[in-house]
């Protein structure tokens, strides 16, 4: 609506009740009025339309501004959840690779451990089976020296029993012979 159409319209909703007399309106009351407000719309135009507009302008160009700033935190945003979802989808593959990573050198290091412990157990074997060997060889060792000095007494004893002091004499002559001629 325009503002003449307002004014005629504030003009007739306070205009008088039907009930009471009517007079014609002199020309004073509807100049000054006029006069008035073509006053008072100037001085709206001329000064308050300017702050009106520039304050409307500014602001429009604040919202322009947020929207912007807006639409570029979105895609900001956007581009953020793109790249964690990228990462996450990767820290998943990553993790896959990793626990195929250890579950295969897991293996190694068990084939390597028990590698390690038959060359240990094979080593051991030997050595035990060595040291049986020479533990053997020790007890036939003293298994002989046993015998030989049961039967170095024995013929002592029987020799003792035996041997006459004629026979003793002899014997001890043809020992020192035996000497002498080497």
């Amino acid at each position: 609506m325009s503002l003449f159409a307002i004014l005629f319209l504030s003009d007739l909703w306070a205009a008088p009740s039907p009930g009471i007399e009517e007079h014609a309106a002199s020309v004073t009351q509807v100049i000054f009025p006029l006069i008035n407000f073509l006053i008072f719309f100037y001085l709206i135009k001329r000064f308050l339309l300017p702050m009106i507009k520039a304050h409307l302008r500014t602001r429009r160009e604040e919202i322009v501004a947020a929207l912007g700033e807006a639409d570029e935190s979105k895609r900001n945003a956007e581009s953020m959840i793109r790249d964690y979802r990228a990462r996450l989808s990767r820290m998943e593959e990553e993790a896959k690779k990793l626990r195929e990573m250890f579950r295969a050198e897991g293996e190694r290091e068990k084939a390597k451990l028990l590698r390690e412990a038959e060359e240990l157990a094979a080593k051991v074997r030997a050595d035990a089976d060595f040291l049986a060997e020479q533990e053997l060889k020790l007890a036939r060792q003293k298994v002989r020296e046993e015998i030989a000095r049961l039967a170095q007494a024995a013929a002592q004893k029987v020799i003792q029993d035996h041997l006459t002091p004629a026979d003793q004499k002899r014997l001890v002559e043809e020992f020192l012979s035996g000497v002498g001629q080497q």
